[in-house]
């Protein structure tokens, strides 16, 4: 059974017995509350968006060189080990 506090409040034994059940709370965006002998764990989800790699170069190209040319210098190319 699950408590409700601000969020939801379990133990490591709730967590490995209900995790699907948690799962599902902590995708909802409900905190996880996660209590041990060792100490508390906070389970939540990672706010940050994927990104779209369309556009990430934008305002980084270079324009008005000449592309037959290499773009690295020869010791670049040098073995590195």
């Amino acid at each position: 059974m699950i408590r409700q506090v601000s969020g939801v409040e379990i133990t490591v034994t709730e967590l490995l017995r209900d995790f699907p059940k948690i799962r599902r709370a902590v995708l909802s965006g409900e905190t996880v509350l996660i209590r041990s002998r060792e100490g508390d764990m906070r389970l939540t989800r990672d706010s940050s968006e994927p990104k779209s790699l369309l556009g990430a170069l934008r305002g980084l190209a270079r324009t008005g060189q000449d592309i037959v040319v290499p773009t690295t210098a020869p010791e670049e190319w040098a073995q590195s080990l």
